[in-house]
């Protein structure tokens, strides 16, 4: 049982590391595409193009490792619990809807509750603050900030190459998740 399940984990780290070497491959690719068209458009283009694509970059690197830093301490500290079913059992009910015997009704009128919860909401927002207030994205946004007013200070920013250096990041992003949910 822990071997299969070792065997589980070391699978699924695999394929997640598969898919990090495609998405930083095609970030790579989409920059590179980028630096050509910046070529074409002049300096300052490319600077403030590639300062924004770099910034953007960090912070979601940053947000990526606050909140991976966030659930893993939830895990150690017991507050995600882990699954006690298979993986066919979580495949086959996604939703937990066969184990639980109560009617649907009542597990609806639980689940709105849970949602319309004002103290509930405000908790879950307290909880997830440590993840999105880490020191690392606090840096990193004030490197976007940083960079953005330097090149307007020097003369260098051209607003609309800064904008779709800071869109490539999110919409390849966007992008490889479509790319990947339509492939499989």
């Amino acid at each position: 049982m822990i071997q299969n399940t070792n065997m589980q984990i070391k699978i699924m780290m695999m394929r997640m590391m598969i898919n990090i070497k495609k998405v930083v491959i095609t970030f790579i690719v989409v920059d590179l595409a980028l630096i050509f068209l910046s070529l074409y458009m002049g300096n300052n283009w490319l600077i403030s193009s590639q300062s924004a694509f770099f910034a953007s970059i960090l912070v979601t690197l940053a947000s990526f490792l606050g909140y991976k830093k966030m659930i893993e301490k939830k895990i150690a500290l017991g507050d995600i619990p882990k699954e006690d079913r298979d993986d066919i059992e979580i495949i086959e009910d996604r939703h937990d809807l066969y184990t639980k015997e109560e009617d649907f009704k009542t597990i609806i009128k639980e689940e709105r509750a849970k949602i319309t919860n004002i103290k509930t909401t405000a908790q879950n927002l307290g909880k997830s603050l440590g993840g999105a207030m880490s020191i690392f994205r606090l840096l990193a946004y004030g490197v976007l900030f940083l960079s953005f007013l330097y090149l307007n200070r020097h003369g260098m920013l051209n607003i609309a190459a800064y904008l779709v250096g800071l869109a490539v990041v999110p919409l390849v992003a966007l992008g490889s998740m479509l790319f990947k949910e339509v492939k499989e």
